[in-house]
């Protein structure tokens, strides 16, 4: 019985011993169009934070002065034939105190080009500041493929390379396993604000917007 134990161990052994496996972790991305956006156009509530000095009094004098800018930005682009939708959803809103939701518009676009005049145009007025909203992209499984595609043709890549080092010879892919999705999707422009005074640069890569989606992905390549 003990030979027949002894035997199967050298056996299991020997196995191991002429196969195993290389395994690669790639984490890249790829740019994404978007087809289209918004730009969110908000009231700075900071630059009327002076008219609170004076408790409640202070306080409606605030939300007049801000209802009152909030008007006068709507015909601002409507004027400019933007397409516009209230930040606010009165039908979910709660308070009437303008501290306690978004005074501002989104304003509907498609390019680049559009949010580079837009922001040019806005910065004439003093009382705002700007950011980037919901962003739309095309053909996600398409891109999806992309970079799957590209992840791969790394790992093939790099597996070769090791298994040359290594004196190994490289066989099929076995295993193909992604990462978590954290912070799967970004965008190049994060939190950017509008201040006419301050006079600053857009975060804007040759002055293109785009979106980058990531994956961590680990494949297992059998060698001999």
């Amino acid at each position: 019985m003990k030979k027949i134990i002894y035997l199967f161990i050298l056996i299991a052994n020997f196995g191991f011993g002429q196969s195993g496996l290389i395994e690669i972790e790639i984490k890249d991305s790829i740019r994404m169009k978007p087809i289209n956006f918004e730009y969110n156009v908000q009231i700075s509530e900071s630059k009327f934070n002076r008219y609170y000095e004076n408790g409640a009094i202070g306080k409606d004098s605030a939300k007049i002065k801000m209802q009152e800018k909030n008007k006068e930005l709507e015909l601002f682009l409507e004027n400019k034939n933007y397409k516009i939708r209230p930040l606010n959803n009165s039908e979910f809103q709660i308070h009437d105190f303008a501290g306690f939701w978004k005074l501002g518009f989104a304003v509907e676009l498609n390019t680049s080009k559009q949010l580079e005049k837009l922001t040019t145009e806005l910065k004439t007025l003093d009382y705002i500041t700007g950011s980037v909203g919901e962003i739309e992209y095309g053909d996600t499984e398409l891109d999806e493929k992309r970079l799957f595609s590209k992840i791969l043709e790394k790992a093939i890549k790099k597996a070769q390379m090791i298994s040359s080092l290594t004196g190994q010879k490289l066989g099929k892919i076995i295993e193909v396993r992604e990462g978590k999705e954290i912070d799967n999707i970004s965008v190049n422009i994060k939190d950017v604000y509008l201040s006419a005074l301050q006079n600053k640069n857009w975060d804007v890569n040759k002055n293109i917007i785009f979106g980058q989606e990531w994956k961590t992905v680990v494949i297992k390549f059998s060698t001999e």
